[in-house]
């Protein structure tokens, strides 16, 4: 009986220190997600920190016909796609491959999901509500966006993809952009590839720890 008394008391001394050991082992083995775009050194006198870049405001609808904005995304990460609802090669694998990233991620209060069609003139409310459902998307959590030509061509830059000005299209291949509750581009990803579907799940972690474990 003694001999069994003290391996248990040995045990509820241990095992707090190895958990302890564990937990914090994973964390300083988190990465920083880069900041992409160009940015603004510090000139040592008016501004003391760098000006990383941030994505412009925008304007659009969503698939309830509600207006929306950066306000709609305060205090979230989000990851953004283009898309047009008409597509019958890349878009279907890109948001079906999105929707399963939704899926692992949909019960965090802090990340949403962002769909800008490049076709607003056939993509009507309507046709993304419909296309919305398809793949069963919470219209609070997953947005699925409609701005006017113009406009969209600006959102389009405003996330460094290509933009065309002859023909006012949009390189919407099959790139998931990952962006910080900033307005901040923290990463792209091949929606195409395995690999980096699974380092765009990573990297929602990653970014999510950043806040709630902010470095001191």
């Amino acid at each position: 009986m003694k001999r069994k008394g003290f391996w248990i008391a040995t045990g509820l001394l241990v095992v707090p220190v190895v958990i302890f050991y564990m937990l914090n082992a994973g964390t300083m083995n988190f990465k920083s997600l880069p900041i992409y775009g160009e940015r603004i050194s510090p000139d040592g006198v008016n501004q003391k920190d760098t000006i990383y870049y941030h994505i412009p405001d925008f304007k659009g609808l969503d698939q309830n016909g509600k207006e929306f904005s950066f306000k709609n995304l305060d205090d979230n990460i989000f990851i953004t796609n283009f898309f047009f609802a008409s597509c019958k090669d890349v878009c279907p694998t890109m948001n079906r491959r999105l929707s399963k990233v939704y899926e692992k991620y949909k019960e965090f209060s802090e990340v949403r999901f962002v769909s800008f069609t490049v076709d607003p003139a056939q993509d009507s409310i309507a046709v993304l509500n419909a296309y919305a459902k398809k793949y069963n998307a919470d219209s609070s959590i997953w947005h699925f966006v409609r701005a006017e030509a113009d406009e969209i061509l600006k959102i389009g830059q405003g996330f460094l993809l290509p933009v065309s000005n002859e023909d006012k299209t949009i390189d919407h291949s099959q790139q998931f952009i990952l962006v910080d509750k900033e307005k901040r581009i923290r990463g792209v990803y091949d929606s195409y590839s395995d690999v980096e579907i699974k380092r765009l799940e990573e990297d929602i972690k990653v970014l999510l720890y950043e806040y709630h474990h902010p470095a001191k």
